[in-house]
């Protein structure tokens, strides 16, 4: 059996989606797709065609990335294997701590929505992917 790693504990989704003729309204129920009590949100928008954000990863923030409109990439390391996820509008990924994230907006005009589980702290923040693949110790973000 293979270890289980960072990105075993992903988990993806679409959020229900209305369409009609006056535009569409998507909704997220929290509880029952969202599996912690946001404390945070922020979105990321009119990021140029190819532009990247992200390029880190959180040693106990979990963050629940929704693409509101357009399309990102998602490319994930956990420190032993690396995945690409890729959002259309209404798709969602949950992120648990210690995966290096790195989002690609393929077009512009794409946008996501992050909820984080914890606020803004600047030492949760790893930059260097190479610190997770030396076995460093993370929390899962529930303690």
């Amino acid at each position: 059996m293979t270890p289980s790693t960072a990105l075993d504990r992903v988990t993806r989704g679409k959020v229900n989606l209305f369409k009609d003729a006056r535009g569409a309204l998507g909704v997220l129920d929290f509880p029952k797709e969202i599996p912690f009590a946001p404390v945070r949100m922020f979105w990321i928008h009119d990021v140029p065609a190819g532009g990247k954000r992200a390029a880190h990863a959180h040693k106990a923030c979990t963050q629940f990335i929704v693409c509101g409109r357009g399309q990102v990439e998602i490319d994930a390391f956990d420190g032993t294997r690396s995945e690409e996820i890729k959002l259309s509008a209404g798709e969602y990924a949950n992120i648990v701590p210690g995966i290096f994230v790195t989002l690609t907006f393929p077009q512009e005009h794409s946008t996501v929505i992050v909820l984080c589980d914890r606020p803004y702290e600047a030492d949760d923040y790893i930059y260097d992917a190479d610190v997770l693949a030396k076995d460093t110790p993370l929390t899962d973000g529930s303690t």
